[in-house]
């Protein structure tokens, strides 16, 4: 038993080192001289308690929402939690659609709170996801100051294609990616289309810093006009930051 909670542990400091990047089985398994079948079912029990993620059945592994919640993210942002909860509540019920609350924490946007909506086909999100490839994270990423962001672009590089499909229909995605960041900040909310689901998300602020983001999915097909959408969100992200303006 000690042996699997020494290898487990190891998986998890390994997927630590880069936790933006996602890594096949094969290559955990190899780098810590595991054997497969051993490091496969570890995965597999760790992946079912939140502590490891994919994006996508066969993809490789991403360290999972849990290990951000025992590290005390969830208790630093619980005052952000308790004054945003009812609008976030308020505008999943709205629009009955899932509605998040996020924040960026290790270059992830992770969600400190979701709705579930009464639906039987539900747009659901991970609990903790690279910042370039979610709309709550990028929303996030817009509003940092010119010095953060300028740091924090340096320190992630380009997202990849899959992250950020659209800055590379331009040969020049690094200057893309600037523009598309920019014009998030100008418009006060970002959109992230998707094959099936699209994702809206407005920045939320603490303290004159950007301090999370709400967020709403939704299938595409449920879509009949994206400004209903984002009056609902601007709305209730105003008023999230209107109690966030006057605590002390």
């Amino acid at each position: 038993m000690i042996l699997v909670l020494d290898k487990a542990l190891r998986i998890l400091e390994f997927l630590g080192e880069n936790p933006r990047k996602p890594v096949p089985m094969s290559e955990i398994a190899d780098t810590l001289s595991l054997d497969r079948g051993t490091c496969a079912h570890i995965l597999k029990s760790l992946s079912a308690r939140g502590f490891v993620q994919q994006e996508a059945p066969r993809s490789g592994y991403q360290l999972g929402y849990k290990i951000y919640h025992i590290t005390g993210h969830y208790v630093e942002n619980a005052e952000l939690t308790s004054i945003a909860r009812r609008d976030v509540d308020a505008l999943g019920a709205e629009l009955n659609e899932t509605a998040i609350l996020a924040v960026a924490r290790n270059d992830m946007r992770v969600v400190l709170y979701d709705t579930v909506p009464e639906r039987r086909l539900l747009a659901r999100t991970d609990m903790a996801r690279p910042i370039y490839a979610a709309c709550a994270g990028r929303v996030i990423m817009a509003n940092y100051t010119s010095a953060h962001l300028e740091k924090c672009l340096i320190r992630l590089g380009l997202p990849s294609r899959k992250e950020w499909p659209e800055i590379y229909l331009s040969e020049h995605p690094e200057q893309e990616l600037v523009n598309a960041l920019a014009q998030i900040k100008q418009r006060g909310y970002a959109i992230q289309y998707d094959h099936e689901i699209t994702g809206f998300a407005a920045p939320l602020f603490m303290g004159g810093h950007v301090k999370g983001s709400l967020g709403t999915y939704l299938p595409n097909d449920r879509i009949t006009d994206e400004k209903v959408i984002i009056n609902a969100l601007l709305r209730h992200a105003d008023e999230i930051n209107r109690k966030l303006s006057i605590v002390k």
